[in-house]
């Protein structure tokens, strides 16, 4: 293959000039001198007859062409990293491998535990680093930042493989003090009482609303909105708000708040769970180590469904 000259090394480069916009920080990415990245960045405007990065006002700035590069020049250096990382075999009680794996806090909460139980006992020296979601959480995974994206099914991505791991129901949460429901919760009641939502991204969107307006046209009246799971029962107990929640969170929840489950006076779709992850790494033997390992943990987490 003939690149017409072009170093391997000068597309690091300018996939770090790219993201940073900045000769400085893209050196501190590469551990390159400032001296050293203008040199890149010289050799990458004689290759490309083109500024790549110019000064407008106070700041830099990209030139159309290296606009236009951006997503090639990262794709590129993501295939190249999978053939480099590619071994015909792993070992897991010898890998000193990391990974990088996207979630709620529902699914950090409730699965990853088993997870990361069976990841000590079979590769003590695998790191799992959790990252929260994103509001574009594909951005991350498309670009390599990420191994794995565990979302809801119909949120994956069509551009990369996905696996179903499990799935869960819901059901609704009350202080077990609450005076307003008795042993059943109908709907009349459901719908009349104040509650407590997780809202999500830029958009705050609330994870059952849509869904409930479609099949009931109406709103729930919504009196406390947060940024996660977790924090919903801290504003559900000591007041006549309910919650509509994962039912595995909720058996957490009641082994220490003082909560009452009841079952939605509706029937609810069921949040089904996928894993992701990238296309370029498929076949990479530890991402199907991980992998497998998700999968065995997801089937036997959903034969213990509540």
């Amino acid at each position: 293959m003939h690149l017409r000259g072009l170093d391997m090394n000068l597309l690091v480069a300018l996939d770090a000039l790219i993201k940073e916009k900045s000769i400085t920080r893209s050196g501190e990415r590469l551990h390159l001198s400032q001296s050293g990245m203008s040199t890149a960045l010289g050799r990458l405007r004689e290759y490309f007859a083109d500024q790549i990065l110019v000064q407008i006002g106070r700041q830099m700035v990209l030139t159309p062409l290296a606009e236009s590069l951006a997503d090639p020049v990262h794709d590129i250096l993501l295939q190249v990293q999978a053939i480099i990382d590619h071994t015909p075999a792993f070992d897991p009680a010898h890998s000193e491998r990391n990974f990088t794996i996207m979630v709620s806090d529902y699914v950090a909460t409730t699965f990853l535990p088993r997870l990361l139980q069976r990841v000590q006992e079979e590769a003590p020296r695998i790191v799992i680093d959790l990252v929260s979601q994103e509001d574009h959480f594909h951005t991350p995974l498309a670009r390599g930042e990420i191994d794995f994206l565990i979302i809801p099914e119909q949120y994956t991505s069509p551009d990369h493989p996905s696996e179903r791991l499990f799935s869960d129901s819901y059901v609704c949460i009350a202080w077990s003090e609450n005076s307003t429901i008795g042993d059943h919760l109908d709907l009349d009641t459901y719908m009349a009482a104040h509650h407590v939502v997780s809202r999500f991204g830029e958009t705050r969107k609330p994870t059952l609303d849509g869904w409930l307006v479609d099949r009931f046209q109406q709103q729930r009246l919504v009196d406390v909105s947060v940024m996660n799971f977790f924090t919903v029962p801290f504003f559900v107990i000591g007041t006549e708000r309910i919650a509509t929640v994962h039912a595995r969170l909720a058996e957490l929840y009641t082994q220490s708040m003082p909560l009452r489950i009841y079952p939605t006076p509706f029937e609810a779709p069921r949040v089904v769970e996928s894993v992701q992850w990238h296309r370029y790494s498929d076949k990479h033997p530890a991402t199907a180590w991980l992998r497998s390992l998700m999968l065995e943990l997801g089937a036997q987490f959903d034969r213990t469904s509540p």
